[in-house]
C-alpha cells in the first residue's frame, strides 16, 4: 500500500461518510440536522467564524500556494 492508495482511500471515506450524513438529514431529519442548520448554529459565535477564516487560511496556504 503505497501513500496515494491510502490518501484516494481517505478521500473516498470522507466522500462516502459526506453522502450517508446528507442522506440520513433528508431520511431523519429530527435526528440528523441537515448542514445548513448545523452551519447556521455553529456561525452564531465570533470565535468559530475567526476559526473558520483561520482554517480556510491554513488550507490555501498549504494547497494552492506554489512553492
Amino acid at each position: 500500500m503505497n501513500s496515494r492508495l491510502v490518501t484516494e482511500i481517505g478521500f473516498g471515506v470522507i466522500v462516502a461518510a459526506a453522502i450517508l450524513l446528507w442522506l440520513g438529514s433528508h431520511l431523519f431529519p429530527k435526528k440528523i440536522p441537515p448542514l445548513t442548520t448545523v452551519l447556521a448554529a455553529l456561525m452564531r459565535k465570533r470565535s468559530t467564524r475567526i476559526a473558520l477564516v483561520l482554517a480556510w487560511w491554513w488550507v490555501g496556504w498549504h494547497f494552492f500556494v506554489q512553492a
